[in-house]
């Protein structure tokens, strides 16, 4: 049995090897490494020059955006300007009144973080019709207190979230 499986195999080997050989009525070899793999080839070929052009489309549309987000961005300019009061004003517009210094912006050294629960500023100064979030040290009582150290110890809790947020990046 097993010498007459080696037989059918050499015997398709020759069949197969003879079609290199065998050829057909135009002169040509029933079949050649050219025709096994020049198809393939081909095929290849055609495939390498399509992934080409998207490659090169998408390359293209890439460098377009890149260049329209430039020209947007590297627009950007605020305008800056100091009131009578000595207080800071920042606008898209340049204030007609005085004199404001213009400052374009970087968009690459712009760091944008998340807005923060601010609740606790907010209710410092609601307490007790207080002028400006000035607490009136004199007339407070013990529940005051007790208040004040929570808001305190919040306010450290959420520094201290904020402080390590900034190492982890």
């Amino acid at each position: 049995m097993k010498y007459s499986s080696y037989l059918m195999i050499m015997i398709m080997l020759i069949g197969l090897g003879s079609l290199f050989v065998i050829k057909r009525p135009d002169g040509k070899p029933w079949l050649s490494v050219d025709m096994i793999f020049g198809e393939a080839q081909q095929q290849a070929s055609t495939l390498l020059d399509k992934s080409k052009q998207e490659l090169n489309s998408v390359v293209n549309s890439a460098k377009k955006a890149l260049n329209d987000e430039e020209t947007t961005t590297s627009q950007t300019t605020i305008y800056r300007w100091q009131d009578a009061k000595g207080n800071w004003h920042y606008s898209d517009r340049p204030n007609t009144r005085v004199n404001s210094q213009v400052h374009t912006l970087d968009p690459t050294k712009i760091t944008i973080m998340a807005a923060e629960n601010t609740e606790i500023l907010e209710t410092l100064g609601q307490d007790k019709g207080q002028a400006e979030g000035k607490i009136d040290v004199d007339n407070m009582k013990p529940t005051d207190v007790k208040k004040l150290v929570k808001d305190a110890q919040g306010l450290q809790k959420l520094m201290d979230e904020r402080a390590k947020t900034l190492e982890d990046i």
